[in-house]
C-alpha cells in the first residue's frame, strides 16, 4: 500500500516538473520571439541609417570642397590681379619720375597719371581686394565645417591657416593706399603738393608693400590648399568605407543572432509539443 502511494507521489512530482519545465521553456521562447523581432527591427534600422548618414559624409565633404575650391581658384585669380596691379604701380613710378619737385596746376603730366590711377591700378587693386574677401569667407566656411568633421573618428584633416585670411586685410590696405593715392593726385592738380615724385612714390611703394605680401601669402599656401583637398577627399572615401564596412558587419552578425533565436525557438517548441529535446546531430551517409 506504501510503496503505490509513493509510486503515486513519485510520478505526479514528475508530471509537475515536466510541466513547470514546459512553460518554461514557452516563456524563453516567448523571450526569443521578442528578441527576433527586435533582431529584425535593428537590422532594418542599420540599412535604413546607412543612407542619411553616407549622405551627411558626402554633403559635409561636398561643402568643404567646394570652399576649398573657392580659395584655390581665388589665389590663382588674386595673383594674377595682384601681378597686374604690380605692374601698373611700375607704370605709376615711371609717370611720377617725369614730375619732378615741383608740378604746376593742372598739368598734364598730372592728368595722365590720375588717369592711370583711376582707370587702370584702382580697378586691379579693387578687383584683388573682392577676390581677396572671397577667399576669406571660403576659408571660414571650411574651417568652421571641419571643426565638426575632426570630431568624426578617423579623421584629422587640417585646418586652413589664419594668415589666409590675413589676404583679404593686406588688399585692404592696398585699397586704402591706392585712395590716399588719388587724394594726392587731386591736391597735385591744385597747386598744393611739393615734391610730387617723392609723394607719389611713397603712397605707391605702401600699395606695392600690401600687394607683394598678398603674393607670398599665395605662393606659399597655394599647394597646401591643393593637399588640403586631396586630404579631405581620402577622408570621405575612408568614412564612407567605414560606414559600409559597419553596416555588412552589423547585417552579419543580426543574421547569426537571428538564425541562433530561431533555432531556439524550433527546439522549445518541439519540447513544448513532445516532452524531449530534438536531435541536432548530424546523420552522415
Amino acid at each position: 500500500m506504501s510503496e503505490a502511494i509513493s509510486t503515486n507521489q513519485s510520478k505526479a512530482g514528475k508530471r509537475w516538473l515536466s510541466i513547470a519545465t514546459r512553460v518554461l521553456v514557452a516563456v524563453i521562447m516567448v523571450i526569443a520571439a521578442v528578441g527576433f523581432i527586435v533582431n529584425a527591427a535593428g537590422l532594418v534600422g542599420v540599412w535604413v541609417a546607412r543612407a542619411p548618414t553616407s549622405s551627411g559624409v558626402t554633403d559635409v565633404t561636398a561643402t568643404m570642397t567646394h570652399a576649398l575650391g573657392i580659395v584655390d581658384n581665388g589665389l590663382t585669380r588674386v595673383n594674377t590681379q595682384v601681378q597686374d596691379a604690380r605692374q601698373t604701380i611700375t607704370r605709376v613710378n615711371n609717370a611720377a619720375a617725369n614730375l619732378g619737385d615741383r608740378i604746376q596746376a593742372n598739368s598734364p603730366l598730372v592728368t595722365r597719371l590720375s588717369q592711370l590711377v583711376d582707370n587702370e591700378l584702382a580697378p586691379r587693386v579693387e578687383n584683388a581686394q573682392t577676390t581677396a574677401s572671397t577667399i576669406h569667407d571660403a576659408a571660414l566656411s571650411f574651417n568652421g565645417v571641419l571643426v565638426a568633421l575632426n570630431r568624426l573618428p578617423a579623421t584629422t584633416a587640417p585646418r586652413l591657416n589664419d594668415e589666409l585670411s590675413l589676404v583679404s586685410q593686406r588688399a585692404q590696405e592696398a585699397q586704402t593706399a591706392v585712395q590716399d593715392l588719388r587724394t594726392t593726385l587731386a591736391a597735385m592738380k591744385a597747386g598744393t603738393v611739393t615734391k610730387a615724385e617723392a609723394a607719389v612714390t611713397q603712397l605707391t611703394s605702401r600699395i606695392d608693400a600690401a600687394l607683394a605680401r598678398i603674393q607670398a601669402t599665395v605662393n606659399k599656401y597655394q599647394a597646401k590648399v591643393t593637399d588640403t583637398q586631396t586630404r579631405i577627399t581620402s577622408i570621405s572615401n575612408t568614412l564612407l568605407l567605414l560606414i559600409d564596412v559597419l553596416v555588412v558587419s552589423l547585417t552579419l552578425l543580426f543574421i547569426i543572432f537571428a538564425a541562433g533565436l530561431v533555432l531556439l525557438m524550433y527546439v522549445g517548441w518541439r519540447y513544448v509539443g513532445t516532452g524531449r529535446f530534438p536531435s541536432l546531430r548530424v546523420v552522415s551517409t
